[in-house]
């Protein structure tokens, strides 16, 4: 999900695709929902990215991943590869040079 400011104070227009399509800067929260083994959701209010699970013995949600950040090199990437023969021939280089743990950022 996401929040934005309101652009408008007609309700009616609220519904209109042209408040869907308002640049990010006037995004003021954001988050998702995970339901597995455990349900967690993962909110920003602007201030930093926060995950809370639910505590199945309160049904209360408690913060369990404060400050969640994008490491600045990670060593598992992920892709859909499955129409890799279409892929410009850079790319298909690029690719196979992170496969075989090469590079600028070797494993």
């Amino acid at each position: 999900y996401r929040t934005l400011t309101s652009s408008t104070n007609d309700s009616e227009a609220a519904d209109d695709l042209a408040s869907c399509l308002q640049p990010g800067r006037r995004q003021v929260a954001a988050g998702y929902a995970l339901y597995s083994s455990a349900t967690m959701i993962v909110i920003t209010l602007g201030q930093g990215t926060h995950g809370f699970t639910l505590d199945n013995s309160t049904m209360q949600f408690v913060l369990t991943h404060p400050n969640i950040r994008i490491p600045s090199r990670g060593q598992i990437y992920s892709l859909n590869d499955a129409r890799w023969h279409d892929w410009p021939t850079g790319l298909q280089a690029y690719i196979d040079t992170v496969r075989q743990g090469k590079g600028e950022y070797p494993k």
